[in-house]
This record gives C-alpha cells, sequence and structure tokens, in this order.
C-alpha cells in the first residue's frame, strides 16, 4: 500500500474537502483524487461519499483512518530503526514540561545523546498545562510529563512521585508548622500555578471539597514569581515539593500537607507493538536517573 496515498487519505479525511487537502499538501485536487481512487481500486471499496458537510468517510473509510494513523507511526519508527542500523544519524523527538525539569535538567537529557552518539536527541519544553495530544499525534516520540490527560494511543508509566505543599516566608505564622491541615489555609491569601483553559486544579478542587473557596491573589506560571511574591506579600504559595527542592530558598519554609495531592512525573510514549530501539534506550536512560529519586 503507498503510504503517500494514505497520507492523502488522512488529510481528505480531516478535511472532509479534496480542495482544501489540495490546498495543504501542495497538490492539485486532481492528483488526490487519483491517488484515493487507486486506495479504493487496491482496497475494493469506496472510501468517501459525498455528504452535507462535505466529503464523508464510509464504514470502510472510518475502519482504514483508525488503522492509517498506526500504519504512520509505524513507517517512522521503521526509518528511523533502519537509519541507526544503517550509520546515519537517528532522532529521537521529546517533549518534556517545565515541572518535570526540576528533576530530570535539560542538561542531562541531552547527556543522553552523548551516551549514544547514533541518536540525536531533541528537546521541547512546554508549560505543564500545555494540551499535549496533538503533539504526540504528529512528531513527538516521548514526554516527561506531569499528571497527563488521556493522550490517545499512548502509554504511561509514573517514574517520579510528588505531591502539593505550602510555601511561605519564615516570617509567616504558619511557618512555625512542618504539616498543616487544608482547613487551615481557608483565611489565607494564596498563589496557585496556573492551568489550561480545560484542566482543573487538584488543590482548589481538594479546597472545595473542604467546604470552602480559597482565597486565591494571582496564578503564576514561574516558580520565581511565587517565591518572590510570597516574600514581599506575605502569600502562601501552593508549590511541588520536587519543584521547591530544585529552587531551595533559605528565607522560604517548606509545610506538607495532611491531606496528600499527588503531582507525578510521568514518562509518556506511544503505544506500539514493537518499540522502537532510541525510545527503548531513552526509558532505560531516565528510569536509571529516577531511581535516585
Amino acid at each position: 500500500m503507498n503510504t503517500e496515498a494514505l497520507e492523502y487519505f488522512i488529510k481528505v479525511y480531516e478535511k472532509k474537502s479534496v480542495t482544501a487537502a489540495a490546498k495543504d499538501l501542495y497538490i492539485t485536487p486532481q492528483g488526490i483524487s487519483k491517488m484515493i481512487k487507486q486506495l479504493e481500486m487496491e482496497l475494493e471499496t469506496e472510501l468517501f461519499y459525498r455528504g452535507p458537510r462535505g466529503m464523508e468517510a464510509t464504514k470502510a473509510g472510518e475502519l482504514l483512518h483508525a488503522r492509517a494513523k498506526h500504519i504512520r507511526y509505524l513507517m517512522e519508527d521503521i526509518k528511523k530503526e533502519i537509519s541507526i542500523i544503517s550509520g546515519k544519524n537517528g532522532t529521537l523527538n521529546v517533549v518534556v514540561t517545565y515541572s518535570a525539569t526540576s528533576l530530570l535538567p535539560i542538561d542531562y537529557l541531552y547527556r543522553f545523546s552523548e551516551i549514544n552518539p547514533d541518536i540525536q536527541i531533541k528537546l521541547r519544553e512546554y508549560p505543564d498545562e500545555y494540551p499535549l495530544s496533538r503533539l504526540f499525534q504528529d512528531e513527538i516520540d516521548v514526554g516527561l510529563v506531569m499528571e497527563p490527560d488521556e493522550i490517545e494511543d499512548c502509554e504511561y508509566e509514573m517514574i517520579a512521585p510528588g505531591e502539593v505543599v505550602i510555601v511561605v516566608s519564615k516570617s509567616h505564622p504558619l511557618a512555625e508548622k512542618d504539616e498543616i491541615s487544608l482547613v487551615e489555609l481557608e483565611n489565607e491569601s494564596l498563589v496557585v500555578k496556573s492551568v489550561g483553559a480545560e484542566q482543573e486544579n487538584q488543590f482548589l478542587v481538594k479546597c472545595l471539597e473542604h467546604g470552602y473557596t480559597p482565597n486565591v491573589v494571582h496564578e503564576f506560571g514561574s516558580i520565581i514569581t511565587a517565591h518572590r511574591l510570597c516574600k514581599l506579600n506575605g502569600v502562601a504559595v501552593v508549590s511541588i515539593d520536587f519543584v521547591e527542592e530544585a529552587y531551595l530558598d533559605e528565607e522560604l519554609k517548606i509545610i506538607k500537607l495532611k491531606e496528600k495531592i499527588p503531582q507525578n512525573i510521568y514518562l509518556v510514549f506511544r503505544k506500539r507493538g514493537i518499540q522502537s530501539k532510541s525510545v527503548l534506550l531513552f526509558q532505560s536512560y531516565v528510569k536509571e536517573k529516577s531511581k535516585s529519586f
């Protein structure tokens, strides 16, 4: 089966239009139509019909679309494996979220290519709240992320446990304690980490479960900003234990919560029958580091 024809098929499926697909692929509509027709002849079935909203997939078309994306991923892996076997440089595309770098620093991740010189690691950093599903559908091979949402056709493995902690200045009344309950934060001014529009802040959810709406005065993106507000304005920062350990500040006190709220780091990789050599090597590399956590 022609993999180029599969790419054309996927694009027509997504755009519901031969013309729109042709525009994205920089070829003529006639070229796409011819390729789709060849696919239909090879499979001995119709893949599309013209519906009220454009080109609609038949049942056979829906089945092919579900399998076509998997075939595309397999072809990418095969190319990478052949590249490595033949002595050419392979590339491993890795996405890592900001908080994950507190435990797995960027320099450590780049060192993977020094140990495996035939594999070039390509890193991309994103905020913890960034929606990653689309990235894994396209070019990403593996990710190091915080509490991931369900990503289609991916597997997850927890590599480092973490939990929510509260950070205050050492002059704050709560600084006398090593552990507090959520109810003790009801009257505190809080600074929390910002999350995406479609995500829930698990700390805020827990507060609501305990019968109160927390007084959030700021949502931060940078832990440096949070620490500055903590020292200058006397607010309490809702953070993560391993992030605070990476950014220790002698003027601040880290307090544990009695009600544990997990904030774990996960290794995410595409679900495949046979995993590529580069991904397996990276998994082993990260797991070896995680033994020290």
